[in-house]
This record gives C-alpha cells, sequence and structure tokens, in this order.
C-alpha cells in the first residue's frame, strides 16, 4: 500500500448574516478564519446579492447569484455561519440563504455538510436566539453540526479595537480553540485520503481474520444500514444489509486456519463521507474438509460508509483475475 497519504486542507465556505461592511459579525468571522489550523482554507461567501427565493425562478435559467452560490457551497467540505441577532432570530438575508442552497427539493447543496456556528451580539446575551434558531434549520437540511464548544460572543465592541482586531489573549484563544475543534470535527464527519489510508491498514487484518475462518472482525466494520450489495467471486450477487452481512458470516465457514492474504490496492479515495479502493487481493486459502491450500487471485472493488464515527462496508465486487 501506498503510506504517502497527506492530509488534505479542509474547503471552508464562511458566512456572514449580516450585510453592513462594518459588522461586528464580520470582524468576529475574520478574526476566526486568521486563527484557522494551517489544513483549513476559509473562503468567504457573500449573500447579499441572492434575490428572495421563488421558486417560479427556477427552471432551466435561474438567476445567476442561486447558481453561483449553490455552486460555492458545493465546492466546500463544511460551513461556518457567523451571524448577529435579529428580533430573537437570524436575519432575512442569512434565511434566504438557507432556502436558496436547499432549493430545488432534493438537490440541497448543503446535505451532509457539517456545520460550525457563531453568534454576536454588541449586547449581553450572546445572540443566544439566533445561534439555536439557525441549528434549528440544521435538523430539517440534514447538517451535523459542532456542538462543542459553543461560541457566543456578548458586548463584542468591547472585544474588537478600532481596526476590527481583537483585544485581549483571552478571546484570541477562545477563537482559536473554536478554529481548532470545528476542524476535529469536520474531519470526524468527512474522512479524508489520509484517515482511509489508516483504516486500510485495519482493512488487511481484517481479511487475513477471514481467511482463518474468522469473520468477527469483518462484521464489526460490515453495514447494517441501507443500500448494501455483493457481488460474489462465484458470480452471484446480493443486495440488503442484513443478507450481506448474513453471507459473508457464512462465506467464512469455508476457510481454515494457515491461511494468508494481502491487498494490492491500485487505487483508493476518501471524500464527503464514501471511500472505495480497487485492486487485487491475493491469497493462500485453506478451504474443503481436508483444508487443501488454494492460491487465489482476486480482483476488487470495496465502497465504504462512513457511518457513527467509523468506515462501514457497503459494497464489494470480488471475480477472479485471470492470468496473464
Amino acid at each position: 500500500m501506498n503510506n504517502a497519504a497527506q492530509t488534505r486542507a479542509i474547503q471552508l465556505a464562511v458566512i456572514v448574516g449580516s450585510l453592513r461592511a462594518q459588522s461586528y459579525s464580520r470582524k468576529i468571522a475574520r478574526a476566526l478564519a486568521a486563527r484557522a489550523p494551517d489544513s483549513m482554507r476559509c473562503r468567504f461567501i457573500e449573500i447579499g446579492d441572492l434575490p428572495l427565493y421563488n421558486e417560479d425562478l427556477e427552471g432551466e435559467d435561474p438567476p445567476r447569484a442561486w447558481s453561483t452560490f449553490r455552486a460555492e457551497i458545493r465546492s466546500a467540505d463544511a460551513v461556518l455561519f457567523v451571524t448577529p441577532e435579529y428580533n430573537r432570530s437570524i436575519p432575512g438575508c442569512l434565511k434566504n440563504a438557507l432556502d436558496v442552497g436547499s432549493r430545488p427539493s432534493g438537490k440541497s447543496v448543503f446535505k451532509g455538510l457539517p456545520a460550525g456556528v457563531v453568534s454576536v451580539t454588541p449586547n449581553k446575551l450572546g445572540a443566544f436566539g439566533a445561534n439555536h434558531a439557525l441549528r434549528q434549520t440544521f435538523v430539517f437540511l440534514d447538517m451535523p453540526v459542532m456542538q462543542q464548544p459553543e461560541a457566543y460572543f456578548s458586548t463584542v465592541a468591547d472585544l474588537l479595537d478600532d481596526k476590527g482586531g481583537v483585544k485581549s489573549s483571552e478571546t484570541a484563544g477562545s477563537l482559536e480553540k473554536f478554529m481548532s475543534a470545528l476542524e476535529d470535527w469536520i474531519r470526524t464527519i468527512r474522512p479524508d485520503d489520509a484517515s482511509f489510508e489508516a483504516f486500510m491498514r485495519q482493512r488487511e487484518k481484517i481479511a487475513e481474520d477471514y481467511v482463518n475462518g474468522d469473520a468477527k472482525s469483518l462484521e464489526a466494520i460490515v453495514t447494517h444500514a441501507e443500500p448494501a450489495t455483493f457481488f460474489s467471486p462465484r458470480g452471484d450477487h446480493l443486495q440488503g444489509a442484513n443478507a450481506v452481512a448474513s453471507r459473508y458470516e457464512r462465506d467464512a465457514r469455508s476457510f481454515h486456519e494457515g491461511g494468508s492474504t494481502d491487498l494490492e490496492v491500485l487505487q483508493s479515495s476518501a471524500s464527503g463521507g464514501l471511500a472505495f479502493w480497487t485492486g487485487l487481493q491475493h491469497a493462500e486459502a485453506r478451504m474443503g474438509k481436508n483444508g487443501e491450500t488454494t492460491a487465489m487471485t482476486l480482483r476488487v472493488t470495496e465502497v465504504f460508509r462512513f457511518e457513527d464515527g467509523a468506515f462501514r462496508l457497503v459494497h464489494r465486487h470480488a471475480d477472479p483475475a485471470k492470468a496473464g
């Protein structure tokens, strides 16, 4: 396996819920971006020129500003929202941006994107209402939002100097802590090639267990959610999580202790909660009633979905590699 995988920089879209050029929210957003880890790239996505959402404007040629905004969010790995509070809720421009990005129905650009929320106010309540009103929309938008640390900036005018810089080291430390935690959250929800590389080292050990008749370690990474598919070397195929999991367990019984295997990964990648590898599986397996040793090479493609904090096997296609 190639062990040179590098951690890819996170592309973080930053959306500010205030249109005022000198808004406190924008200044805090800039201060956050300035303290982002080196492995994070912050890009401010402007929402002030988005026409109010009107489904009649969709069609084949929606407003250019809508299309541009949707494309910018699609290219991001996560979104950071920095917002003031208007009337115990979020500003209309921010709600409109969420509406634009969530449509047309079934094509939301926000679905599955990790999110962070920071609320800002010159008053004393930390814009708590806006913070939690925004979080409520994420339930429907299917955006996993970081829970801790929370970030409510009250009396924000006292935290910034005339140029928008952060006055105290305590505030600066809070901003840096938030961005570091956000990076960890994003990489937990959307693992990259480096984390999949580490998982694949575990996958090789699981394959070794399997050709020795032990299916327990494989069972730990097999999905129990739909869809799930399996195309076996015998030419048959199954679909459905329960059926596939049962088949893996049953097939493991055909192997005896004393086998060995290795995975020759020709290509692999992980992005957006999905990962795959494709290549060759070479094995010396002891099979049959007498445990005769059989040498085999399979062409394999496996697809994984990131579920409940771990990669789960959702598809395997294996067939005998032709000699020569």
